[in-house]
């Protein structure tokens, strides 16, 4: 794991554990939003071992993401080799879907339907802890959970161009994805290392700290083809025509 995906790691888990002791004492709607988002950006750290799975990072990836929301073994099968290996084809379930906000979020649900009883038993520590929290507060945190899913994750892939290139090639994959201020660290860890997605799926295995200059190389030498939003006004018309 490199350097800025273990700082990253430190800031959620340290925001989940802050954000949940004070979710306990106070009646608050912020930190359940933290919390959340805390949450995400576990599973985002996840998400990035799992490209390259040797043995430590399945046990990291475990931590991250089985005891939490996801099972990794099923994210392998489903991220890894449909959304990968056939992005934006039939069988790939990680995109928008829907005419509007109440489809899409129905339609993010596909991705716990191969939920089995034991990945849930795994995760028996973690609902024992929202157990305690108010119910208000569990349904900020699922919430914020799905909506950093859909508008962090998903949304880069929701302005595909159709074209004749072959699948895996990085015309088809800059066809189908964008970068989000691929510059910002700031972003970076807000969207959990996704808003240079467009360059994670040209590049998979390369870490955080090497995406900076992967869409440097991008936008030099596929500049009709790499596509990256820069300006607010830019990522406000990304969101309005999903």
């Amino acid at each position: 794991m490199d350097t800025t995906t273990s700082f990253h790691l430190c800031i959620y888990i340290v925001t989940g554990i802050t954000s949940y002791t004070y979710s306990l004492l106070q009646k608050s709607i912020i930190s359940p939003i933290l919390l959340g988002w805390s949450i995400y950006g576990m599973t985002s750290v996840g998400h990035d071992l799992l490209h390259i799975p040797t043995i430590k990072n399945r046990y990291l990836a475990f931590f991250c993401m089985d005891t939490l929301i996801i099972n990794s073994d099923y994210w392998i099968q489903s991220h890894n080799k449909l959304h990968h290996c056939d992005l934006d084809g039939p069988n790939d379930i990680m995109k928008l879907k829907g005419e509007n906000i109440f489809q899409e979020w129905y339609n993010l649900l596909e991705i716990c339907k191969e939920t089995r009883l034991q990945d849930h038993l795994y995760r028996i520590p973690f609902y024992y802890a929202m157990y305690h929290l108010r119910w208000f507060q569990v349904m900020e945190m699922y919430i914020t959970v799905f909506f950093c899913l859909a508008y962090f994750t998903y949304i880069t892939h929701s302005h595909s161009i159709e074209t004749s290139y072959k699948k895996n090639t990085i015309e088809h994959n800059l066809s189908h994805t964008l970068d989000i201020f691929p510059e910002s660290r700031f972003m970076n860890l807000l969207f959990g290392g996704i808003n240079c997605h467009a360059t994670h799926h040209c590049y998979p295995q390369c870490n955080r700290s090497q995406m900076y200059s992967k869409s440097r190389y991008l936008s030099k030498h596929y500049p009709k083809h790499h596509r990256s939003i820069n300006t607010i006004r830019e990522l406000y018309l990304l969101y309005k025509n999903r």
